[in-house]
């Protein structure tokens, strides 16, 4: 896709105007139309469903545009998972470098180990939801949840409140597959979930690292990419209870 010099230029200008914050717009006839940006954090966007019904009526889509104020041109992890989802390109502008790049809409998927920690969306629940559809074919659903919703005893249990109506049942042995939720530091709420995944911790679904050891785990520790890890002695004392879906019952 080539972009017209006056349409980088408004693009340039409205990434400035909204720096720190995140730009956002939409190419149409190739001709860049300002959006809203209404997404809570300055890094990053969400464009206003008024402004893009607008822009439906002048035209075609071409591509989904926003800035990375401090940033480079390449897409970040939320913006791979993102732009697969939409059936045109992105084109990312960086700023102040004022430096500009077009992105296809490609399918991504973050892998499940050292993946970027992102709440709600690549977080513990995440990755056991992508476990199970990837290694297991088991589709589980996903659950709206607020960052630090643990912390609050009003909250709803994201965990003990779901895992019955996903098909898990509570059981008190380990085996392959096995969830185990925790309570990370004192917390109402159980707050973290590990994948127990035996002894050498391989994945069928991506290359893995064949790891020598037994009681192995993997999980996606809070703003921490994720990792597998030993299921020792600290784990094992701030375990909760052990689940495991119906379907893996022997």
């Amino acid at each position: 896709m080539y972009i017209l010099k006056k349409t980088k230029e408004a693009i340039f200008n409205h990434a400035a105007a909204c720096y720190p914050r995140e730009c956002c717009g939409l190419l149409v006839n190739r001709e860049y139309i300002e959006c809203r940006n209404i997404a809570d954090s300055d890094n990053e966007f969400k464009i206003d469903p008024r402004d893009l019904v607008k822009a439906e009526k002048l035209g075609k889509i071409e591509a989904i545009v926003h800035s990375h104020p401090d940033g480079s041109s390449l897409p970040s992890t939320f913006d791979k998972l993102q732009m697969s989802k939409h059936g045109v390109p992105w084109v990312i502008c960086a700023y102040p470098e004022l430096d500009i790049a077009v992105h296809k809409n490609k399918e991504y998927q973050a892998p499940l180990i050292n993946r970027e920690y992102i709440h709600g969306v690549l977080d513990c629940y995440s990755i056991v939801r992508d476990y199970y559809s990837r290694e297991l074919n088991i589709e589980l659903d996903n659950f709206e949840r607020q960052d630090l919703w643990w912390e609050s005893v009003d909250s709803e249990d994201l965990y003990t409140a779901n895992f019955k109506s996903q098909g898990f049942v509570e059981v008190d042995t380990l085996q392959r597959h096995d969830i185990i939720l925790c309570r990370v530091q004192p917390t109402h709420h159980v707050n973290h979930a590990l994948i127990y995944l035996g002894d050498d911790g391989s994945l069928t679904s991506e290359q893995s690292e064949h790891v020598v050891n037994n009681h192995l785990m993997l999980h996606h520790p809070y703003l921490r990419r994720s990792r597998r890890e030993i299921y020792g002695n600290i784990w094992q004392e701030r375990t909760a209870l052990i689940i495991r879906h119906k379907s893996l019952i022997k």
